[in-house]
């Protein structure tokens, strides 16, 4: 009996899908080319400004659907989203926002310096993010997911954006042809 008691604790305390492994897998990658085609489109049909407000927005809104799906179908929350709304609200936007800026800034990267490795790694972002998202367990509760992203997984992934565009840039000021300076 302690045997089963305990292995429902560890099934709560660790990480784990919610879905089939290889339909989270499906859904961040479907996620993730969404979120690319969409920047892409977008900058073709939309002002610069449509695309980032619209397209952030977008992308906020299908990450956090995912997030709080997941937990509404197949976990729970640790808080009342009705009653600890005027609590709880303010830090979902607050996620939102951020999660918004994944998408914005290589749109805008994009749009102004027509770089193309933030697309690439909004590809990965998001593709990490979706597979995250959707994983439940381990957490002290479902908001705790959102900032373990937000402060612990973010901040290096945006090193990475930072570095891959800036050689991207570094590289386009380089004139291939002469490669040794004759």
């Amino acid at each position: 009996m302690s045997a089963t008691w305990t292995g429902s604790i560890l099934g709560q305390l660790t990480p784990h899908h919610a879905l089939d492994p290889t339909l989270t897998t499906v859904i961040g990658v479907v996620v993730a080319a969404g979120a690319v085609v969409l920047a892409v489109v977008g900058r073709r049909f939309a002002t610069t400004r449509q695309l980032l407000v619209g397209g952030g927005t977008a992308y906020a809104t299908t990450m956090l659907g995912l997030w709080a799906g997941v937990r509404l179908v197949f976990w729970r929350f640790a808080f009342d989203p009705v009653r600890d709304a005027p609590v709880v609200a303010p830090v979902l936007v607050g996620f939102a926002v951020v999660i918004a800026g994944q998408f914005v800034l290589p749109a805008y990267l994009l749009v102004s310096h027509k770089t193309w490795t933030p697309l690439v790694w909004l590809f990965g972002v998001t593709w990490a993010l979706g597979e995250f998202v959707l994983l439940v367990g381990g957490e002290s509760g479902g908001l705790f997911a959102l900032l373990v992203w937000t402060v612990g997984l973010l901040p290096p992934c945006l090193g990475v954006l930072v570095v891959t565009t800036g050689g991207e840039l570094l590289l386009r000021r380089v004139d291939l042809s002469k490669p040794f300076g004759s």
